[in-house]
């Protein structure tokens, strides 16, 4: 998917910028012992610049719904901390944001998950708000007669509308913004507890400007209760 998606985008002189980063992910998710609510919070801190400065963090926490056993209805709110020393973090984006879920096993091994997600972006240093959707994939297998995983994920984000003029023009334009592909291992350390661990490619389209190939070692750590 992500090899055809970068054939269709405009290529620059510029040629891109790479990086590499480490993300860290920790979730935590209930459905209150067993009803049909859902709760969810994300912590993810971030890095960049070849792993030497802190870049980010998410804090994500969600409501949602569970329409059937595989479909689930979600709606929240995300605070992305964009940091520098200069500014801490008054940059910061505010997004409110809806989400589909599609949790299916294929097989007893196989797990596939569908989910689309709508964001209303609000930035710190634009006032337009920036429209995006987020259309992710992933795959789980569970290795039989262990308590290991393999996962890979695929995720594109698309802007549906355009910022032309201020400091958001390279990065909010109608079309692709970025895909993230991502494949790991994991294990199941309890019931309530898993962790994955493995490589994200990041590519961020930056309209004009240098594009952002980013190399992400990527660790999971989730928690259901």
């Amino acid at each position: 998917m992500l090899a055809g998606v970068l054939s269709t985008l405009p290529t620059y002189a510029e040629p891109a910028k790479n990086d590499s980063s480490i993300w860290i992910s920790n979730t935590y998710q209930t459905d209150f012992g067993g009803s049909r609510y859902l709760a969810f919070l994300e912590l993810a801190p971030r890095t960049k610049n070849d792993n030497s400065d802190f870049s980010q963090i998410i804090v994500r926490p969600l409501l949602g719904y569970k329409l059937t056993k595989q479909l689930q209805l979600w709606a929240g709110y995300t605070w992305q901390g964009e940091y520098n020393d200069k500014t801490d973090f008054e940059q910061a984006t505010n997004d409110i944001m809806e989400q589909l879920q599609w949790i299916d096993d294929w097989t007893s091994q196989l797990n596939f998950q569908y989910r689309f997600r709508l964001e209303q972006r609000f930035f710190a240093d634009e006032g337009d708000v920036g429209h995006r959707m987020r259309h992710r994939v992933r795959f789980m297998y569970s290795i039989p007669e262990t308590k290991a995983y393999l996962i890979a994920i695929d995720e594109l984000f698309v802007y549906f509308n355009s910022i032309d003029q201020g400091p958001r023009s390279h990065s909010v334009q109608t079309g692709i913004n970025q895909n993230r592909s991502y494949i790991g291992v994991g294990y199941k350390l309890m019931p309530q507890l898993n962790v994955d661990t493995g490589y994200q490619f990041q590519y961020v389209n930056n309209y004009g400007a240098a594009d952002l190939y980013n190399h992400i070692w990527m660790t999971n750590i989730n928690v259901n209760f």
